[in-house]
């Protein structure tokens, strides 16, 4: 999870915090310098609890640092702190069991217990120092049972968590299976296609034939009925394979990208294409581009938030076939973990021997593939 992703999630804890610490600040109204201090020295601690998903140890000592300050300014001027069922503030009570969660959910279990027993010296510590001052006697008892469910919730999302990956894990796998799936139907594809060259030119030699046509007789029979029945065979395997599919490739892959292209268009999405390939190019490559066209149209239909516009590209390099799709759509999040389409283009370029990307850009989202191409025919 990357910080801004994480800061994002964390709002409402942030929002709940901020509120806390207004109510604390209006609390001690009015209020001397020292009062003030103590009030601020709380502030690190809700700090830390924000970020505690990303750098637990380092927010761990923040807390504890910030809790020892706030103790230590605390009786050195007899402020008064709002504690309740805790040796800590209310404000650091919900930082400290936010903390908690994060750090359980979050860390490995070796730093997560050594975190959470800082945490649990830092407030016995509170609780013998802030006995004297602080606004309610401290409940050693409600301390306990607060964090044992701070960590009982830490442990929760953890296990779930631990789920969530395992689910994940299996559809990626599921995916790039399908997409191998895919490319062997298309392979199949263009077997059959050379296949039929084969038959044609069985046919026509068997026709021709003028030297020896008794060899011709007894040999080209054969090969006529094996291509045949090769045929027959391959048509049956393709079409279990394709059981469900509602989309299908020609020999013309200007033409099926076209078309791929104009079904974006009728749902109202505006497709710019800039197509500059050979005629000659390699079936099992072109059958490849038309998936990836489909795949990352379908992608920017479906996930890009008020775009008004996709550019597909087609171009060839020295030894590449280049394909972008970019459009200017918001919804990053959601393409990386919404569906596993993007996988499937990776795993598909990936047993071509080719490069993939695909991730936001200044002002949307693109999609790169490069696929080799041993060069012109």
């Amino acid at each position: 999870m990357s910080i801004v992703d994480g800061l994002r999630r964390q709002w409402p804890v942030a929002l709940g915090l901020t509120a806390l610490l207004v109510v604390q600040f209006a609390w001690l109204l009015p209020f001397t310098g020292l009062e003030f201090v103590t009030w601020l020295a709380t502030v690190p601690t809700c700090a830390a609890a924000l970020v505690a998903f990303r750098w637990p140890v380092v927010a761990t000592a923040v807390a504890a640092g910030s809790v020892l300050t706030t103790t230590v300014v605390g009786a050195s001027g007899g402020v008064r702190l709002d504690a309740v069922l805790s040796p800590l503030s209310v404000v650091e009570t919900v930082a400290c069991c936010a903390l908690v969660v994060a750090v359980v959910r979050f860390a490995t279990p070796r730093a997560a217990a050594g975190c959470v027993a800082v945490l649990m010296a830092v407030a016995a510590i509170a609780a013998v120092a802030r006995d004297g001052y602080s606004f309610v006697d401290t409940n050693i008892v409600g301390s306990l049972l607060i964090g044992s469910l701070a960590v009982g919730a830490g442990w929760f999302l953890r296990t779930r968590d631990a789920e969530r990956a395992v689910r994940m894990a299996s559809a990626v796998a599921d995916a790039q299976r399908e997409e191998r799936m895919a490319l062997a139907r298309e392979l199949h594809d263009v077997v059959a296609h050379h296949l039929t060259g084969m038959l044609v030119q069985a046919q026509a030699a068997w026709e021709v034939s003028d030297d020896d046509p008794r060899a011709a007789h007894r040999l080209l029979p054969g090969i006529v009925t094996g291509g045949t029945e090769a045929m027959g065979a391959m048509r049956t395997l393709v079409g279990t394979l394709r059981q469900g599919d509602a989309e299908t490739a020609t020999t013309d892959l200007e033409a099926d990208v076209l078309a791929a292209v104009d079904r974006v268009r009728q749902t109202g999405t505006p497709v710019r294409l800039r197509y500059d390939l050979p005629a000659d190019l390699p079936p099992e490559v072109g059958r490849s581009l038309l998936r990836l066209v489909q795949e990352a149209l379908t992608n920017a239909r479906r996930h890009a938030v008020a775009a008004t516009g996709v550019d597909v590209e087609l171009t060839l390099g020295p030894d590449v076939v280049r394909l972008v799709v970019s459009d200017d759509g918001e919804g990053g999040a959601a393409r990386r973990e919404g569906g596993y389409g993007l996988v499937g283009m990776r795993e598909r370029v990936g047993l071509l021997g080719g490069r993939f990307t695909a991730g936001p850009v200044a002002g949307g989202w693109r999609v790169s593939a490069e696929l080799p191409w041993a060069g012109r025919r």
